[in-house]
């Protein structure tokens, strides 16, 4: 049985279960850090924006490798890719102002 916690339809956050354009709750695991495109809960990054990095209603990173075409043999999208090639930083990281 394949499980995926990828999907191509909108759902709250699998963690903190918050809805689609709300920001995640304290040390929700899912949320990414808008400093340094990393996984929110193991930065303790004091730029941190958590409005920018609110919940989209798909997982992390999901849509930005169907664009690219970072796409695995099973469908899934190739997230290990994305972060490999630094293309996480494209999408999570704040613009500075």
């Amino acid at each position: 049985m394949k499980i995926s916690i990828v999907t191509r339809e909108f759902s709250n956050c699998h963690d903190c279960g918050v809805k689609p354009g709300q920001e995640h709750k304290p040390g929700c695991d899912v949320e990414r850090c808008s400093h340094c495109g990393g996984q929110s809960l193991c930065c303790d990054s004091e730029e941190h924006d958590p409005a920018f990095s609110r919940w989209t209603g798909l997982w992390p990173g999901a849509a930005e490798c169907f664009a690219l075409g970072l796409v695995r043999p099973d469908g899934e999208p190739d997230l290990n890719t994305l972060i490999v090639k630094g293309l996480h930083k494209v999408f999570f990281v704040k613009p500075k102002a």
